[in-house]
């Protein structure tokens, strides 16, 4: 198997736009740059908001996804270890609007960039491919946006009930005494 559908293969994979097919996939890899990140380099900054305008899928390697505004004090919390597979700024593709997290290299990695100068060519060459891979994306940001919404109904329910037995707490004078 080369180099490209290789690439072509991670592509298609769960953590990355399965909904495409590898023919497709095989023809988007080929806009795809090359680019090495060494262990221990900061290649995303949450917050930054210059040089957003593309997508990256880990060809080799894994990362740690870090979030600042979850911590009071300068640590860092990892939200999220990726591998090969991985996409890693699609939003920016689209949007190139501040990041939301940073992403630091675990190890030595081998990435392939999707500018959105590259993304548009492609929707220029053959939209049909370039449709398909929007619609890839849109669904992944659908089905993480489905998720997230769980999550933060899950924290509404958790949240009321605590309040609600503080409350009970607040409102029985023994308690204190206990």
């Amino acid at each position: 198997m080369n180099a490209d559908e290789r690439a072509a293969r991670l592509l298609v994979t769960p953590t990355a736009l399965q909904t495409l097919s590898l023919e497709d996939a095989i023809k988007i890899v080929a806009y795809l740059q090359p680019r090495v990140i060494e262990a221990g380099c900061e290649f995303v900054r949450e917050g930054e908001a210059v040089h957003n305008d593309h997508m990256l899928l880990v060809l080799e390697g894994d990362l740690s996804v870090h979030n600042s505004s979850l911590q009071d004090d300068d640590d860092h919390l990892v939200v999220r270890v990726m591998g090969p597979g991985s996409l890693i700024g699609e939003l920016g593709l689209l949007d190139g609007g501040p990041r939301s997290a940073s992403c630091v290299a675990n190890t030595d990695m081998l990435v392939g960039v999707l500018s959105r100068a590259d993304f548009l060519q492609l929707l220029q060459d053959d939209p049909a491919v370039g449709s398909r891979l929007l619609l890839a994306i849109s669904k992944r940001m659908a089905d993480t946006l489905r998720e997230t919404t769980r999550k933060l109904i899950l924290f509404a329910q958790m949240n009321k009930v605590l309040s609600e037995e503080l409350a009970k707490v607040a409102n029985d004078p023994d308690w204190f005494d206990s």
